[in-house]
């Protein structure tokens, strides 16, 4: 599947149709998955004041007061899968077949929740303000100046050397950001790099900063979770978005051919200016960077975020090289169907299409009916969820996938290319 340009912010507005991609179509040879019929389009949320509704949460929550003390810094808490134990009564998502109806600003979407509760408010452990005021001395406003246009953003600092992470939409192009934190430092940031394949951006400004806590647990749907970006309007303050967790290892499409995979779906929009914010668990920790778009299917609106393990995994190699390696694993394939899954006796896994001869699936021995069902002992249900696992590793890391061949289960070892 080709890997699109990312492209910066549109103007707000209905998003055309697109024809639903059939399933089993095949990947791009990059470990690549084919689409399914169930993506739903994601594109730029529009204001609050045209929606027909506003969110109580949508408002500046005014200026956060400092975070509690914490312990060991956070950059040093390497994060893992993520997470949070829910404690949500009621919250019983169903999940059901959705038509792909848009692109990115553009991004896509797996599945819809059918059902949520009414206020997540009550059910996180500290409460929206108290999390906000926690993760404000992490979180930056920037305001984006392109081609003589301002827009507004937010970045999440996960170094304490001026190093920030946002959304790369939002500052793609850009021209000019400065830069507001709280306490008062306003400066100019520094474009570090930008990793097409994840949305992705790293800035650097001239003053130390505060790192985010990260989670290191894995995420729960029907998880309670806030988004904490921040506003300019009046003075430096934040701005919350409360929703719960409605799917997880979502794969994302862009009209422009781009994909996101591992995708966090949220069952609210996130307000205005929290592109490239926090999202953050009931517990006060960052366990995803909000998109700067929204993912809709059969009219209802979802916030999206990239898991922080992979965007801080991301974002030290932007650092350190300029650009984010990836890994090829050669080989094309689908979703494995569900009576297929059934036969086999479990939840899902990654039905191999094709294994290219001169690549690591093919030499570690892969071929082709091979379905692989977990990395390093991890499962993988759908392509997107292998994908996402792989996007973790470096080119040269050694992963085990654990594969069913013939109604055998066997363990193949490969060694991970660099994409190409």
């Amino acid at each position: 599947m080709p890997e699109g340009d990312v492209h910066g912010p549109r103007a707000v507005g209905r998003v055309d149709p697109v024809p639903p991609l059939q399933p089993g179509e095949p990947g791009d040879g990059h470990g690549e998955d084919g689409h399914d019929a169930d993506d739903v389009g994601y594109a730029p949320p529009l204001p609050p004041e045209d929606r027909l509704w506003r969110h109580p949460s949508e408002v500046a929550s005014g200026r956060a007061v400092a975070a509690p003390a914490r312990g060991e810094p956070s950059h040093r808490r390497r994060t893992a899968s993520l997470v949070l134990a829910s404690g949500l009564a009621g919250a019983a998502l169903a999940l059901g077949s959705v038509a792909l109806l848009g692109g990115f600003d553009d991004r896509v979407v797996e599945r819809q929740a059918a059902g949520f509760t009414a206020d997540v408010a009550q059910d996180t452990a500290a409460g929206p303000a108290a999390i906000a005021d926690r993760t404000a001395p992490s979180v930056a406003a920037l305001r984006i100046d392109r081609g003589g246009e301002r827009t507004d953003a937010s970045a999440v600092a996960f170094r304490p050397d001026g190093h920030l992470l946002t959304d790369g939409p939002a500052v793609l192009g850009a021209d000019g950001i400065e830069v507001a934190l709280q306490g008062g430092w306003t400066g100019t940031a520094r474009l570090v790099g930008i990793d097409d394949v994840t949305g992705l951006a790293v800035l650097h400004v001239d003053t130390d900063t505060e790192p985010a806590a990260f989670a290191a647990g894995d995420l729960a749907t029907g998880a309670p979770t806030v988004a904490v970006g921040t506003s300019l309007e009046g003075g430096w303050g934040t701005t919350v978005s409360t929703g719960v967790v409605a799917g997880l290892d979502r794969r994302l499409e862009g009209r422009d051919g781009t994909t996101r995979h591992g995708m966090i779906l949220v069952d609210r929009p996130f307000a205005p200016g929290s592109a490239g914010g926090a999202l953050v668990d009931g517990d006060g920790d960052v366990v995803g960077i909000v998109s700067g778009g929204q993912a809709t299917a059969s009219g209802t609106s979802y916030g999206v975020a990239t898991p922080i393990d992979l965007a801080h995994h991301v974002a030290e190699q932007l650092v350190e090289d300029g650009h984010a390696r990836h890994v090829w694993l050669g080989l094309r394939g689908t979703d494995l169907d569900v009576d297929a899954a059934a036969s086999l006796g479990v939840a899902g896994g990654a039905l191999v299409e094709d294994a290219l001869a001169d690549g690591p699936a093919h030499r570690a021995g892969i071929v082709p009916g091979d379905v692989i069902v977990a990395v390093d002992d991890h499962p993988t249900p759908t392509m997107s969820v292998l994908i996402a696992a792989l996007r973790r590793h470096e080119p040269g890391d050694v992963v085990a996938l654990a594969i069913h061949r013939e109604g055998e289960a066997h363990t193949v070892r490969v060694t991970l290319d660099a994409k190409r």
